[in-house]
């Protein structure tokens, strides 16, 4: 029996609906074969030349008109030989196509099976494949940009941080392969603060990782604060259209309420939540305590207060909790009499408008500043390069330690060891298969 890598894989690369084309793919040794099954006659396949072929049932009947490409490998996307199927995009046409192409000897791709066979096959490396997955998966702008930058200048940036790694640990063993010799070798001081250094450079760009993961995944900003403040009207004017309930009744918002938007290409989820307030009433402190923990993990609380009201213990509580918490403090009602002293950092009237745009540009800037600058090399696009980029890291100042320290110059190699392994798990060359399963079930079928 041949490996499931030995297949050759069939899929449409395109979404499932009604459009003016879709396009089918194959990879695999029979890719042009099977095709040929599908299509026979016509003009010669020539390498990389698109060809209007005609695409036949069993019975010879016309199934559909195609446009043929062959690409042989190992010049193609995944390293094997494929064939591209332009195709009229009608669903029923589309189906008729892959019925009749699994009949003639490939089988339905899995999701993500082109770009792993991309990746066995040494086209791609684990960090490029990672990064080609944010981009089908980007749904604003600052996400495009964070994936096309990842694909450009991740990969380079994680080379130069393996081989200033690799050199350090090939004078680590050359230290302890020939003791009391000089190699030309530089001290354990020097050699501990180039560790130290690469230590700082691998803490920095997992850093990166926040930055990404908002402009990938979206910002969520939660608007919190007493009851009756105005939270739900000025969750209305953010997003420029009526969502919450507004009530003069106290405890009108029950659940949290969110909807998303894409403000200057950052894709925003914003979350009006239960107002806040000493309340013996079941439903109302049940749907308080969900909305505490549903904003747990916001990226921003816009902390609402009464601008026209002195402050109470509700609201003393509630910036107390919030203290440490990246936030933005908005007084509301500004079109009325406001209490002189409060120290806030925007006055917005839910109901006519006032303020809101500008809050809305602060809140943006704001997420800028808690994510990074978006602007300054390349960024991280998945959780699994955060954790291994803090790993290198880890072993890199330990290194470090156990040079200069009790634990001396073997414990150093063996830490630097390490730290070129997790830089191996980056790239995908010491990648288990459960890892290859978890980084390509994100993608589609068909990629």
């Amino acid at each position: 029996m041949r490996p499931a890598d030995a297949d050759t894989i069939v899929a449409s690369a395109t979404p499932t609906g009604r459009s003016a084309l879709a396009l089918l793919r194959l990879s695999g040794a029979d890719a042009r074969s099977v095709a040929a099954k599908l299509c026979p006659g016509g003009p010669a396949w020539l390498p990389r030349r698109a060809s209007l072929r005609r695409a036949l049932h069993r019975d010879g009947s016309l199934l559909d008109q195609v446009l043929v490409t062959w690409m042989p490998g190992p010049g193609s996307y995944t390293g094997e030989d494929v064939v591209e199927l332009s195709c009229h995009g009608n669903p029923v046409i589309v189906e008729g196509l892959l019925d009749a192409l699994v009949v003639a000897g490939a089988r339905p791709a899995r999701k993500g099976e082109f770009t792993r066979r991309a990746f066995l096959h040494g086209r791609v490396d684990l960090v490029q494949a990672e990064a080609v997955a944010a981009l089908i998966a980007a749904r604003s702008p600052a996400a495009l940009a964070v994936s096309r930058r990842a694909m450009e200048r991740l990969g380079p940036t994680l080379a130069d941080l393996r081989e200033a790694t690799l050199d350090l640990a090939a004078e680590l063993e050359a230290g302890l392969d020939h003791p009391g010799e000089d190699l030309g070798q530089a001290d354990d001081e020097q050699l501990a603060a180039r560790l130290r250094q690469l230590a700082a450079r691998s803490q920095g760009l997992a850093s990166t990782w926040r930055a990404g993961r908002v402009r990938l995944e979206g910002a969520r900003v939660a608007l919190v604060g007493p009851v009756n403040v105005g939270k739900s009207s000025l969750f209305n004017s953010l997003l420029a259209q009526q969502r919450a309930l507004v009530s003069d009744q106290a405890g009108t918002t029950r659940d949290v309420v969110e909807r998303s938007v894409l403000v200057d290409g950052l894709e925003i989820t914003w979350l009006d939540t239960a107002g806040e307030r000493d309340s013996s009433e079941p439903l109302e402190r049940a749907g308080i305590a969900l909305g505490r923990e549903l904003v747990a993990d916001a990226d921003l609380l816009l902390v609402v207060v009464p601008g026209h009201q002195a402050p109470d213990s509700v609201e003393a509580e509630l910036l107390h909790r919030t203290a440490d918490r990246p936030r933005l403090l908005v007084a509301s009602h500004v079109d009325l009499p406001q209490v002189p002293g409060r120290a806030v950092d925007h006055r917005v009237s839910g109901k006519s408008g006032q303020g809101v745009a500008a809050l809305r540009q602060a809140v943006v800037k704001q997420l800028g500043q808690v994510a990074g600058d978006p602007d300054q090399g390349a960024l991280l696009v998945s959780q699994r390069q955060h954790e291994l980029l803090l790993a290198t890291s880890k072993h890199l100042a330990e290194a470090a330690g156990a040079l200069c320290g009790l634990a001396g110059p073997a414990v150093a190699a063996e830490e630097c060891s390490r730290a070129l392994e997790r830089l191996s798990e980056l790239s995908g060359e010491d990648a288990r298969e459960d890892v290859l399963d978890r980084v390509f079930a994100r993608f589609c079928i068909g990629k």
